[in-house]
This record gives C-alpha cells, structure tokens and sequence, in this order.
C-alpha cells in the first residue's frame, strides 16, 4: 500500500529521449525506509527507456505539476440506455385550401357571402351579371310551351286521315277515281312530315331551354365543399377577367392538417393510420392525429421524410396556423451512440508520447540484479 504519492510531469522536454509526462512514487522498503519507485518512460517511437530513480526525476524534470488520477467505473454502474423521444415541429393548416373562381367573365352583380362565413357545398356565393340569359330562358320557355302549332298539325293529319277513309269507300263502289286516292294518300304524308317537324322544333327549344339554364348556373359562384370563407377578392360590381377570375378563399378546417418533416432514421417509426400523439399551440395542448400519409421518397436536402397528419377538429377548438410538435417514442439503442464500441486509433509516427507509471524496487532502479517484482502499470 502506497504511503505517500507524488505526480509529475512536463508537457515537453528537451532531452535525448522525447518524454510527454513521468511519475515518481515512493513507498516504503524492508527495513522501513522510503523507497524510490521508479518511473518507465515511454519514448517517441513507442519503446522504454531506462529507468530512473526519484531524485533524477526531478532533476530531469525541474518542475513538479500534480496530475489527477484516473476516475475508475464501478461495475455495474453502466444502467439500460432508457427510452428517447423524437421531437418535430409544423405548423397546422386548413385541410383544403380552394381558391373559388367564375367559370366565365363579366361584371359581377351581387356577392352574398362575408368573410368568416360558413358554408355549405352548393351554396351561392356570388352572381355574375346574368340579365342577358334571362331574358333569352324566358324566351325559349315561351317558345317551348307554345302547343299551337303542334296541335294544327296533329289536326290537319287527323283530317287527311278521315278523308282516306271515306275515299277508300267510295273508290270500292267506284264512286272515286284512283288518282283521288293517291292524292290523299300523298296529303297524308305532308301531313305527318309536318307533325314531326313541329314536334322536333319544339324538342331543339326544350335543349335550348336546358342550355340557357346551365349557363345561369355557370354565372352562379358556387361552393365546392364545407367550410369558411377566410377571404374576398372581389367586391359586388367589379369585373371579373378570365386573367384573375378569383372571388373567394375557401379552407376547411374540421380536419385541419400538418405536414412533419420527419428525419429519415425515424421512417420506420411512422406509418399510415398510425395515432400520434400531438401538443398544440403555446400552451402545448395535447391532442391525438391520424397519420393519413407517408411519403415513399425522402428530401435529399434535409435527409426527411413528409409525413401527413390530419388532427379532428370538429369543436373548432383548434386554430390553423398553431405549432405543433409531433412526439415519436423510440428505443435508445438505435441512436445511442455509446451503445456502438468506438474505433480503435493507430498512434501514427511522431505522435505525443505517453507515461507509463511502473513500480519497481530499489534494486532494479539501481541497477543492482535482485529478485524481480510484479510490475503494475498503469496506463
């Protein structure tokens, strides 16, 4: 057991052999006097050089610096690498996100919605100047409903055809001529010609009706889906360009939606239908998500994959534009580093040399021959 230690060393020293650091030591001897121990020095190139007594260390040296001992690890301190959490960050979003826009050009007549608003799919958002289609429905409707002429004809044939009959009967007492016959025969075609031409007339004006009535409705602004009018492009009376033809913003916000850059080490921890667990906003209010997609690709840029999560938000409790942070759990020991044993290093030549402290009797500093020691070294 050592009685007293003292630690030396010295950064460089100017002496034949390269030395970075030695140690003396002193313990005690057989007859109870105090012992040098000596100190093996670890050359340049790796090798010993001789062995040197307490008194010639300081003389070597000059300067005594203490140097701390190594701290040990007690066995079976290194405990289970615990469980980790992944933590990303996003922003939510509307669901969709529609631009509404006039399907044709013209002076836009009445707007009847305001921004904030909810509405439903198939409602009138605004009307585009439509005084002109009107007035030709109107027309085409009248036109359309006009029986007159379809009566007339169906009349005239019905008559054409009562005098075949009674011309037939008198051509079998011969009381009529075969020409009288033809005739009539040949009236009765016109008369059916006339029939389906009034008929197919008033069939264009029904299609011509329909027409007009599509194209009332593409004057109609219309809302593709449920959700909030968060903003107006356009005023009552403005013109609207096939350029810009944008009246409205439309976003849905029961779901709402938020894309996660998820790092790519992390792609096996996600995958669709998955609940996820979210906190929202400043307060970090949790919530659950559904993971409804995952990217098949990964961005090179940022080594991520795109994850979508759609988060329920039927209450409007949520606002879009909050921050969200995604929370994946995973095992430690797939990016614990201390888990994977470090590489060993070559000392390359020419390097800092190391101390090696090795304890020795008196004899063998001397260099009198004698009965050998165990030699303990320490690195």
């Amino acid at each position: 057991m050592l009685t007293r230690k003292t630690l030396l060393s010295a950064a460089a020293i100017a002496v034949p052999v390269a030395v970075f650091a030695v140690t003396a030591m002193t313990e005690p001897g057989n007859n109870g006097s105090m012992a040098p121990v000596v100190t093996k020095l670890i050359t340049a190139n790796g090798t010993a050089s001789a062995s040197l007594s307490q008194e010639s260390l300081r003389q070597t040296v000059g300067a005594s610096i203490p140097v701390s001992a190594p701290q040990s690890k007690a066995a079976g301190s290194e405990p289970n690498a615990p469980e980790s959490s992944i933590v990303v960050e996003a922003f939510t979003e509307p669901y969709r996100d529609i631009s509404v826009a006039a399907s044709e050009m013209g002076t836009l007549s009445e707007v009847r919605v305001v921004e904030g608003a909810i509405v439903k799919q198939g409602d009138i958002l605004a009307v585009m100047d439509d005084d002109i289609l009107r007035a030709s429905l109107e027309v085409a409707r009248r036109s359309m409903n006009a029986e007159g002429l379809l009566k007339s004809a169906q009349a005239d044939l019905d008559m054409k055809t009562q005098e075949q009959e009674k011309l037939k009967q008198l051509r079998e007492r011969d009381h009529a001529s075969q020409q009288e016959v033809d005739r009539i025969q040949t009236e009765i075609r016109i008369a059916e010609a006339r029939l389906l031409s009034v008929k197919e007339d008033l069939e264009v004006k029904q299609l011509e009706s329909r027409r007009i009535e599509s194209q009332l409705k593409q004057r109609q602004v219309i809302a593709p889906m449920d959700g909030v009018i968060s903003e107006l492009s356009r005023e009552a009376g403005e013109f609207v360009s096939p350029s810009d033809p944008t009246i409205a913003r439309l976003v849905q916000l029961d779901p709402l939606l938020i894309v996660f850059s998820v790092p790519l080490s992390q792609r096996n921890e996600v995958e669709k239908d998955q609940v996820v667990e979210l906190k929202l906003g400043a307060d970090q209010v949790r919530a659950e998500g559904i993971i409804e997609y995952v990217s098949p690709t990964s961005d090179t840029s940022n080594s991520s994959v795109r994850v979508k999560v759609r988060l329920p938000n039927s209450a409007r409790q949520h606002q879009s534009g909050e921050r969200a942070i995604l929370v994946m759990e995973h095992s430690a020991e797939n990016s614990n580093p201390a888990a994977t044993p470090a590489p060993e290093t070559t000392k390359p030549a020419g390097s800092v040399p190391v101390a090696e402290t090795v304890n020795m009797t008196p004899e063998e500093a001397s260099g009198t021959p004698g009965k050998s020691t165990p030699v303990a070294v320490r690195n």
